[in-house]
């Protein structure tokens, strides 16, 4: 089955670690595996050296003693774990002379001996195989001695030691591996949380330009980025404080020039126009500067905002009711979220006949509801309200008051302080729009 990516943890940090650590791990287990297997090479020749001289020393005995007196000699020698017995010639092994053990004992008695081995096992692989070892071998004059043994020897164990070596050694590699990716990836890090702050404070400090060649361009790339970004602001910010001047002087004068019109119906009507251009002038400079993050982050006592809105909207003949209060401050900019409520609270009054405002919170977020008893809106076109300048139906038009900007603003209130505006129709009917804020530290930075 192939490992897919998905499977994987999503950080950066952990993907390279459990990578680094894999490797290292078949890198130990590669080498615990090469030491065992030379280890147990030559233990297997330290033991068929050994074999060889305990053989040649059996040997030139029996070869210096009668053939009469050789099983009584035979008696009384030392064997260890191996059997020596003399044999006739029809018990010989059948198999031909091979591997080390005939030469090694053979260069130790300083002439030729013939040796056969047991079992079909040959020479010194015996001394580590599965099969009995033994060997027959043939003494001078003729006669036959075999050295037979039916316990198997296994390769000693690696030395505590060395096992407790390899293991410190493993836990230092990783230990610094995990060093050299965190230093790797703390650059991306860091740059995600530049790229996620300019998003709410074009003013924040520029990137460090340090580290290797790719993340100094990286970092590079990014402060020019800030700077063309913070330009282009400062530069609307001018054309809409002109605008805001070269609009009004113009409307001002149309609207002295209409009082000056006999009709009285006309002048009417030219009245309402003018008011309906300076509304949308207005809503659209209003929405235009909500973009903008100029205003300072501070505590923010909602449970007391929320009060005085309330207070506001009653005074004013508008229902309203306040369920559920903030455990905490929020940090967040305040006249901002007044302006995103304000307009909530407006819609749920305009669209609803009243606004219920509901408060939720928690250690992570901040969740403020205004909902209403209106028809709601159309499942489909929720998505959509948010946009400026669009009104789904007739319900939610300019013959009720505005121009379709409210929601628009109130939405890019919350993405600045990296939250969200979300919508959703209320079961028992109405409109729930709900202001999510989220508490993390530097949510609001």
């Amino acid at each position: 089955m192939r490992l897919s990516w998905r499977a994987w943890p999503s950080s950066l940090f952990v993907r390279m670690a459990l990578i680094l650590l894999l490797g290292l791990l078949v890198a130990q287990g590669l080498s615990f595996w090469l030491q065992w297997g030379e280890r147990a090479t030559v233990v297997s020749q330290a033991r068929g050296q050994n074999f060889a001289d305990r053989m040649a020393e059996v040997v030139r005995a029996l070869e210096a003693t009668a053939p009469a007196e050789r099983s009584a000699a035979l008696a009384t020698m030392p064997h260890g774990d191996w059997q020596v017995t003399l044999i006739t010639e029809d018990q010989v092994s059948q198999n031909p002379p091979r591997g080390a053990i005939g030469a090694m004992l053979s260069a130790r008695l300083g002439s030729a001996r013939e040796v056969r081995p047991l079992g079909g096992a040959a020479g010194m692989g015996m001394m580590h195989g599965n099969m009995p070892r033994g060997f027959d071998v043939r003494l001078q004059g003729g006669q036959w001695l075999r050295f037979s043994g039916a316990r198997q020897l296994d390769t000693p164990a690696l030395p505590r030691d060395l096992i407790l070596r390899l293991a410190v050694t493993l836990m230092i590699v990783t230990a610094v591996a995990m060093l050299a990716v965190r230093q790797a990836t703390q650059p991306l890090k860091q740059l995600a949380q530049a790229a996620d702050t300019l998003g709410r404070d074009l003013d924040a400090p520029a990137l460090a330009e340090e580290g290797p060649t790719e993340t100094r361009r990286a970092a590079q790339a990014f402060n020019r980025m800030q700077a063309r970004i913070k330009r282009l602001v400062n530069e609307r910010s001018r054309a809409l404080a002109a605008v805001s001047h070269d609009l009004r002087t113009p409307l001002t004068r149309l609207r002295l020039r209409a009082e000056l019109v006999d009709d009285e119906t006309l002048r009417d009507q030219m009245a309402a126009d003018l008011d309906d251009m300076a509304a949308m002038i207005d809503a659209t400079l209003d929405y235009l500067r909500g973009l903008q993050a100029s205003e300072a982050v501070r505590p923010i006592d909602i449970n007391a905002l929320l009060a005085s809105m309330s207070e506001d909207a009653l005074a004013l003949g508008r229902p309203t009711s306040i369920q559920g209060q903030a455990l905490a401050p929020y940090t967040g900019r305040l006249l901002a979220l007044r302006r995103a409520l304000q307009n909530l609270i407006d819609n749920a009054i305009k669209y609803g006949a009243c606004a219920h405002l509901r408060v939720e919170d928690d250690a992570n977020e901040l969740r403020i509801m205004v909902e209403d008893e209106g028809p709601g809106i159309e499942p489909h076109e929720l998505a959509r309200v948010t946009e400026p300048y669009y009104r789904p139906d007739a319900s939610r038009s300019s013959a009720t008051g505005g121009v379709g900007l409210g929601l628009s603003i109130a939405k890019d209130i919350a993405l600045l302080h990296g939250g969200d505006l979300v919508l959703a129709n209320r079961v028992q009917g109405g409109l729930c729009a709900t202001l999510k804020l989220p508490r993390l530290a530097g949510a609001a930075a």
